[in-house]
């Protein structure tokens, strides 16, 4: 008979810390309500007092000095003693949309439009189906404007498309990869900082998103020359965005579907929060092609927020995964064990796995 074996231990003398856990998502949605509001985005131009944010927000509720102050308690919101608002330094870096370099409220609208979601997650684990993300936005939008809705659940199939879904629309293409920017932002720096980029001259990140890790790593090693892969219809958003951070004569985007094609060859390729939206067989094909068009000595970097192996202890990458399994069509999230066994098996030496930032790792490996 074994013994179980517990990841994060809670304290057994109180109830609250488990109560903290069931409330958790108060913080998130007064968080995601900010964003939402332009509390940030106003108080980047000028600091306020209560009375005269809530005029400029319209903000009409009793509760708002308690919305504003527990923004203050969660580090996000500064107020000095003559009531004055501002943005804490961390906000003041990462959710003004001025700062195209490091904002990420992209990624926050992103989760706010779906965050009805996860009210269909118990469905979603009884059935096996996964939420139709489409119907969670309109559901969000519903409640909005005073109506309701649940998300609706899809049975899992061979032909659903997840990214079809996501650029629907134009402007949910924009706002698709304005997310991704914010939510790769860390792994994105903390790899342009820390990893050597010595031995590269070019790089090519498969899903480029807006081209945030290239404009991160160029902008650090002028020496670097950038290749964006994405679907085509992502390419006017990439080249704006480099562009306003200035590195467009440093990057180029080449369009393609890299479940049918070919990936762009280069000295490195990056995959980052690219192989957890597929499923087992999708992710061994995708190591392969990187495979194919490196050359001898050429490096593949996969970063996720990545589910430690003993899966007791990284809730991040675990809950990801989770979200992911429910609304993909067959995307999982991952350990670094697995997916250094899926790199040598694929013909990749020399493989390792190192902390990035926050939940975030990196699995390198050499051709």
């Amino acid at each position: 008979m074994t013994t179980p074996q517990a990841g994060a231990a809670l304290p057994a003398g109180s109830p609250h810390a488990i109560i903290d856990i069931a409330v958790a998502f108060w913080k998130s949605k007064a968080l995601l309500s900010a964003v939402e509001l332009g509390v940030f985005e106003e108080l980047a131009v000028r600091p306020a007092t209560r009375p005269d944010l809530a005029r400029k927000l319209g903000i009409a509720g009793r509760g708002a000095a308690d919305f504003l102050d527990a923004l203050v308690s969660m580090g996000l919101l500064e107020r000095d003693d003559t009531g004055v608002y501002r943005n804490s330094p961390p906000a003041d870096r990462y959710l003004d949309p001025r700062k195209p370099a490091t904002d990420i409220s992209g990624y926050l609208s992103f989760l706010n439009a779906g965050f009805g979601c996860w009210a269909g997650l118990t469905a979603a684990l009884r059935s096996g189906g996964r939420l139709d993300f489409s119907a969670a936005l309109a559901a969000s939008q519903a409640a909005d404007q005073g109506g309701a809705g649940d998300p609706k659940l899809v049975d899992t199939g061979a032909g659903d498309d997840t990214f079809g879904e996501a650029y629907a629309a134009p402007d949910q293409v924009t706002g698709f990869l304005r997310a991704m920017t914010g939510y790769s932002m860390g792994a994105n720096q903390a790899l342009a900082e820390r990893y050597d980029w010595s031995g590269v001259r070019t790089v090519a990140d498969v899903g480029c998103a807006e081209g945030s890790l290239l404009a991160q790593v160029l902008s650090r090693h002028p020496h670097l020359q950038g290749i964006g892969f994405d679907l085509p219809v992502v390419g006017t958003g990439f080249d704006a965005h480099l562009k306003r951070v200035g590195l467009a004569d440093r990057a180029r985007f080449a369009g393609g579907d890299f479940l049918t094609g070919p990936l762009p060859a280069a000295d490195a390729i990056v995959m980052g929060h690219v192989l957890h939206d597929w499923d087992l067989d999708t992710k061994k094909m995708l190591i392969g092609k990187a495979y194919d068009a490196l050359p001898q000595g050429g490096r593949l970097l996969i970063y996720e927020s990545l589910i430690d192996d003993a899966r007791r202890e990284r809730t991040t990458g675990l809950l990801i995964s989770l979200n992911v399994s429910t609304v993909s069509a067959g995307g999982l999230g991952y350990t670094g064990a697995e997916c250094g066994d899926w790199m040598r098996a694929a013909g990749f030496r020399d493989t390792t796995v190192s902390h990035l930032d926050g939940p975030e790792y990196l699995v390198a490996g050499v051709k």
